[in-house]
Parts: C-alpha cells; structure tokens; sequence
C-alpha cells in the first residue's frame, strides 16, 4: 500500500497524527495558550503525514514544491485575502448587511498594543501593522503544516489522478472535513445556525482550493499556498470581522469565514481561475499546433 496507494497511507497518517489534537481541542480546559498551542500542532499534522509517506513511499520531498515562487507570485498570494476581503465586506457595507466601525476592532487592538495612552488612531495604525505584519509571519508558519500536506503532497496527486476539477474538488473537500472535528464543538461569530455555518465554510474552503491549486500549479510551489494561506487567517475574522458591527439578523449569516459572502467570493474566484487556467492550456494546445 505505500508505494502503491500514497494517498490513502497519507490520510491515514493524518488522522493519525492529528487525533490527539482534535481531542485536546474539545476535551481540555486549557487556556488561549494553550489551544493555540494544539492548534498548531493540528495544523502540522499534514506535513508529517506528507513527509513520512514521502519516506515510507520513496516519494522525492522535491515533489512537495519547495521551489520560491518569485517576488510576484509571492506578493499575489500575500495580498489576495485582503482584495477578496475588501470584495466581500465591502458589500456587506455598502449594502448594509453589516457596518463599518470600529467599535469592536479598537477596544481589542488596545488590549493587545497595551498603550492605554496613545490615541485611537495610533492604536488602530499600529495593530493593522502588526497584524499585517508579525500575525501573517505567525500565521504562515502554522500554515506551512498545513500546506506541506495539502497543496505539497495531496492536491498535485489528485489532480493528476482525476484532473484538475475533480481533483481540487476532491481536496477542498477533504480540507474542510478536516477541520470539522475542532469547528463542530465552536461557537460561530453571532452564532447562526450551525449546519448554516458549516456550509458555508465548505463552499468557502472549497471555492478557494481551486485558487490555491491554480498557483501552486503556476508557479510549481508550495510557498504560494502558504503565503496566502497565512495572510487569510491572518486579516479575515481579526480585521474585517472585527471591523464589522451588526446592523440586524442578516450581518451574522453574512461575515466571517462562516458567513455567505465569502462562500459567494470564494465560488467566483474558483470559476475565474478554472475558466483561466482552461484559457491558458488552450492557448497552449494552439501555440504547439501552428506551423512553424
């Protein structure tokens, strides 16, 4: 089975690695710390399933795509969660769906700056830097686990198998599955519903899986997907949710990674990139049929 069937023995090693995770995360007491802590240890759970089955398999780690994937593609990857954040809360703002304030984002920005004394705009300017900043190189390095296993390992071998449609599908899918062990036992922001909550998370994850496998096909790396994976959860629920006060029922079933606007953003941006990507090996196919 190692050799011949690697995804299997890697999802099995995931499950493995990550189980005592998932039960730290919904058994425990523990503090902030403390389940930050088992989060990061769940995050990294792929990447030591990719790694040993890369070992056990003979698989060459070059395969994972450890290759940098140049000054451009990084910084696309770093600032796309904050274009389709903007996208996304910016109808809810302008639509009225939710308000723009910082009501809620400052008295949390100064408990974490600590500067009781500086001004509100000081404290605003200051965290917004530190989150762009020190939380996506935080963020990123607990989403390199992640990534390792899923966009290194998992995704390029799916798509092989069953094309990239299907393939990306399939590891969407098996990315917000994942997660469903440490999100079921969670309050959602605003707590909707929770089988409401649940699906939009999915098509969310989902829908943005197809971006993440179009540049890690792109580019042939690995970082793509970490960089963009860090700067998501880096601005999303601690800078645009926080951003964002409730102007009636509808503002909790449409913010946050369990909101409908990102699920909505998400499935647009699959349908570009797939619609792109079938553009690009058109051309392709065209450039190799001319004579020369």
């Amino acid at each position: 089975m190692m050799r011949r069937h690697p995804v299997v023995l890697f999802l099995l090693l995931t499950f493995v690695f990550c189980l005592p995770f998932y039960l730290l995360l919904n058994l425990s007491f523990a503090n902030a710390e403390g389940r930050r802590l088992y989060v990061t240890g769940l995050m990294w759970g792929p990447a030591l399933a990719a790694l040993l089955t890369c070992l056990l398999a003979r698989i060459p780690l070059a395969t994972l795509g450890w290759r940098w994937p140049g000054g451009r593609a990084a910084w696309l990857s770093y600032l796309l969660p904050i274009g389709y954040g903007l996208f996304a809360y910016g109808i809810i703002w302008i639509t009225g769906m939710g308000k723009f304030s910082t009501e809620i984002y400052l008295p949390y920005a100064r408990r974490v700056i600590g500067l009781p004394e500086a001004p509100d705009g000081a404290i605003i300017a200051m965290m917004l830097a530190l989150q762009l900043s020190m939380s996506f190189v935080l963020n990123a390095v607990m989403a390199l686990g992640e990534e390792i296993g899923w966009r290194g390992f998992l995704g390029p071998r799916l798509v092989r198998r069953f094309g990239f449609g299907a393939g990306v599908l399939f590891t969407g899918l098996i990315w917000a599955v994942w997660h469903y062990p440490v999100l079921f036992w969670l309050n959602f922001p605003g707590d909707p519903p929770k089988p409401f909550a649940m699906a939009c998370f999915t098509i969310m994850v989902t829908g943005l899986s197809y971006v993440y496998a179009w540049l890690r096909e792109t580019t042939g790396s690995v970082w793509t997907a970490v960089f963009l994976h860090g700067s998501h959860n880096a601005v999303i629920s601690l800078v645009f949710t926080l951003l964002t006060v409730e102007t009636g029922p509808i503002t909790v079933y449409a913010v946050d990674e369990f909101g409908f606007m990102l699920a909505i953003t998400s499935v647009l941006m699959a349908l570009w990139c797939w619609r792109h990507r079938a553009r690009q090996a058109a051309m392709q196919v065209a450039s190799a049929d001319a004579p020369s």
